[in-house]
């Protein structure tokens, strides 16, 4: 019994005399410190007087931001029809609000169709020949004398000048929100003929089919084996049928198309 006692017992008086001695050591340490700090104590600091703080600036006046000027709200456009069946007469609405003198050429049925149609083609450099979306009427051609060839009379140039000014006058920001609007319907039915790609990447191409057309430096000579001329070149007479028709609206003409499709381009991009 008092073996078992005994070892309880020592090891609580050991951790008496431990926290007792603790206690001892702190103590004495503290007190120590306290006779250094009271014999080794530094002559009082004498305090300068205290300057009253400054007087804090006065606020700068609060300016007012100057109004702001509301952007301008953009006119309304005609919205695309729900459905390209009878869609004609909205077609009709849209280009007289984009360009009045438009209407006095478009054919009258399925006009969404026959512009598909015709961007598809222009796409590859060629023109419609058949179910053409516009009828513009255009005066006789002619032909001047130069040495002893035939070429191109200048005159025919002003036979497009009032289409390109029409086409050319649209504002392109306006062109580019009805293209935006109409598109879906555009892909729809472009999507009815079953070919690849997309109305969009077509309309793109046809865009970059007349950027590509050069200026002719001279008229090339022409012939007339049949009722239409041709070029007596194989060179020029085998152009796309978008060169051609750029060669002959004339290089002001051509120009003013060019620069205005190029404007159209970057906005839409």
């Amino acid at each position: 019994m008092t073996n078992k006692i005994m070892p309880g017992i020592i090891i609580g008086f050991i951790a008496v005399v431990i926290i007792a001695a603790g206690i001892f050591i702190y103590s004495t340490q503290q007190q120590s410190a306290e006779q250094e700090l009271s014999q080794t104590a530094p002559a009082p600091v004498v305090r300068e007087p205290v300057k009253p703080a400054p007087e804090p600036l006065p606020e700068p006046a609060a300016v007012e931001p100057a109004p702001v000027e509301p952007a301008p709200s953009l006119p309304p456009i005609v919205n695309a029809p729900i459905a390209l069946e009878n869609s004609d007469t909205v077609v009709l609405l849209a280009a007289k609000d984009l360009a009045p003198a438009l209407t006095q050429w478009l054919l009258p049925e399925e006009q969404i169709r026959k512009w598909v149609l015709a961007v598809d083609l222009m796409a590859d450099g060629k023109l419609p020949k058949r179910y053409r979306p516009v009828d513009y009427p255009m005066e006789k051609f002619k032909t001047q004398a130069s040495g002893l060839d035939e070429v191109t009379s200048e005159e025919n140039y002003q036979r497009m000048t009032l289409m390109i000014n029409t086409l050319t006058s649209i504002e392109p920001a306006t062109l580019v929100r009805y293209y935006q609007d109409w598109l879906p319907l555009l892909e729809k039915a472009y999507r009815e003929q079953g070919k690849p790609d997309t109305f969009d990447q077509r309309f793109m191409q046809t865009i970059s089919q007349v950027l590509a057309v050069n200026s002719l430096e001279q008229q090339p000579a022409l012939i007339r084996p049949s009722v239409l001329y041709q070029f007596e070149s194989a060179d020029y007479e085998n152009a796309t049928d978008i060169e051609k028709l750029l060669w002959r609206m004339g290089p002001e003409n051509a120009e003013n198309l060019q620069g205005f499709l190029r404007e159209l381009r970057y906005q839409l991009q």
